[in-house]
């Protein structure tokens, strides 16, 4: 099927420009930090097959933002280091009779940089597209990895549906073509490394013009996966320590990420948060939702359709236990786990206590007082309800009764505000005087409590 679709593209032979540069740009939670460390892996490699990949850094789990010295900068709307740094790859490309070979997840919203960069350039565009509602998940997923959101996917879920969101369908990929050419861009399905019997680094390389001879060779030997999603526990631990993360210095919360990337990595028992985790009805909308926005894409790119239909379907039940990430931790990051008890404790003795930051202080083993629950709010009784809807009602009847709701609550100043004005209505009412009376005393008796403390 790969191989397929890669044909489709190699029809037709590129303009007589002055260099070539392979661009992939993503998408986004589709397999790039492995096809990126792969590469810097295989950079020796690749220049014999007649590809430059040039060097950037990985992270002590293999992880990494790709050419961000362009794709970044771009960003940054820093054009200039973008055209230096790009300039000298091409330059070097050139030198060594190679392909100059990109890969960055920054490039897929930067079509209209990348043209003007790449003017005088062949262009060959490499993107994958997973199944939107699969994108959504890894992008909470990585919300929570990276960015500190502490948001449950339940809260999440309702906003998705409430809005447009055309970067999870693929749209972004129509902007390339439309800058490049179809022709010039090489749109593949993406699948889970378990779900797929061709790995995506071999995928790639064919994609970028590698026999696939030479493409099986290259990946006979992979090793691990790389940036897999966290796994249930290691995702719920890390929602709530981003309850405290963010008034810690940044390396901790490093510190916390590569030791649960770690964690995720190498607990083959575990799995991520997958479709069939959702509830059929919401699961059901979702799909809706987001499938009805890549139809232009599916359209236009036939070979895409398979990205619709990969669905997961059997549900993988497991239990959340957070005692074995929570031992990752103490392993492998104890300065920044103990930065989050120490935060973690003044934050409980300046009386926090929403949720989330509970449970953390539970799963902490910190001593904390429980929320007392909250009493339910009294609203209009029946008789109130058939006062205010009755065509006799008046201005003062109507304030009457929200002066007696605001007092069942215990807002005794506003009630009090509510009755004086009916009694301006009302001059002569007998039952608004008592009211008012009654009010006042609870406003006297809490004054009386209050100066006796």
């Amino acid at each position: 099927m790969i191989k397929k679709i890669v044909n489709v593209f190699r029809t037709v032979k590129a303009s007589p420009k002055a260099h070539s540069v392979i661009i992939h740009i993503g998408s986004p939670k589709c397999g790039s930090s492995a096809i990126q460390r792969f590469c810097i892996k295989n950079r020796d490699n690749l220049l014999k097959l007649g590809y430059y990949y040039p060097d950037h850094s990985l992270d002590s789990n293999g992880v990494s933002g790709g050419h961000t010295q362009v794709a970044g900068a771009l960003i940054k709307n820093d054009i200039t280091s973008a055209k230096n740094n790009l300039a000298a790859w091409l330059a070097e490309a050139k030198a060594q009779g190679t392909k100059l070979l990109l890969s960055a997840e920054a490039f897929y919203g930067q079509h209209n940089a990348v043209a003007e960069l790449c003017e005088n350039v062949n262009v060959t565009v490499i993107a994958f597209l997973r199944h939107p509602v699969d994108y959504l998940l890894a992008n909470h997923n990585q919300g929570i990895k990276r960015h500190m959101e502490s948001r449950r996917l339940s809260e999440l879920l309702p906003v998705q549906l409430s809005q447009q969101t055309g970067h999870l369908a693929g749209l972004p990929l129509l902007h390339w073509a439309d800058k490049f050419g179809d022709d010039n861009c090489i749109f593949m399905p993406y699948q889970s490394p378990s779900a797929s019997s061709i790995p995506i680094e071999q995928q790639f390389l064919m994609a970028a013009g590698i026999p696939e001879k030479d493409a099986k060779a290259l990946t006979s030997n992979l090793d691990k996966i790389t940036n897999r999603s966290y796994v249930k526990s290691a995702l719920e631990l890390k929602r709530l320590l981003n309850t405290v993360l963010p008034e810690l210095p940044a390396q901790y919360a490093h510190e916390i990420d590569w030791a649960l990337q770690s964690y995720s990595d190498n607990a083959t028992d575990e799995h991520a948060f997958t479709q069939a985790d959702l509830g059929d009805d919401i699961r059901a909308e979702l799909n809706h939702h987001l499938l009805s926005q890549m139809k232009p894409v599916v359209k236009r790119f036939p070979q895409l359709e398979s990205v619709t239909k990969m669905a997961s379907a059997n549900s993988i039940k497991s239990d959340i236990n957070l005692t074995k990430p929570l031992n990752a931790l103490e392993e492998s990051a104890p300065a920044a786990l103990n930065a989050v008890i120490k935060q973690a404790v003044i934050f409980r003795d300046t009386h926090r206590n929403d949720y989330a930051f509970c449970k953390l202080l539970d799963v902490l083993g910190i001593e904390f007082a429980e929320p007392k629950a909250r009493k339910a709010i009294p609203g209009l009784a029946a008789p109130q309800k058939q006062i205010l809807n009755s065509e006799k009602a008046q201005t003062a009847d109507c304030l009457r009764e929200l002066a007696v709701l605001l007092e069942k609550q215990d807002l005794l100043q506003d009630a009090h505000f509510a009755i004086a004005a009916a009694l301006k209505n009302r001059p002569n009412g007998e039952g608004i005087k008592r009211i008012k009376a009654r009010i006042e005393q609870k406003i006297n008796t809490k004054k009386a409590t209050f100066k006796a403390h």
